[in-house]
């Protein structure tokens, strides 16, 4: 016979503790962390413009020597979202 009892103490601590995360970080989050202060606050900025096409951010990023696509930096603007990246919104 199973041990019941020690199945329900694994399933009950995968329930307290905090989820482990889920595959690699978003490419627009490691390029904010590598950028200084300001820099990443205008990236911020410039990201919460609907104006702005995610293809523009992409290409002035890339640009400036930080390489990223376009369907990352929407990704990035959904985050949050079931189909958006895991960075904290």
């Amino acid at each position: 016979m199973a041990d019941t009892d020690g199945l329900i103490a694994a399933l009950s601590r995968l329930t307290q503790e905090p989820p482990g995360p889920r595959g690699p970080q978003c490419t627009v989050g490691i390029i904010l962390n590598e950028l200084d202060t300001g820099t990443a606050q205008k990236v911020r900025e410039v990201l919460e413009t609907p104006g702005i096409s995610s293809t523009q951010i992409a290409d002035t990023l890339t640009s400036s020597g930080h390489r990223v696509q376009a369907p990352a930096v929407a990704r990035h603007r959904r985050r949050g979202g079931s189909n958006g990246c895991r960075c904290p919104r």
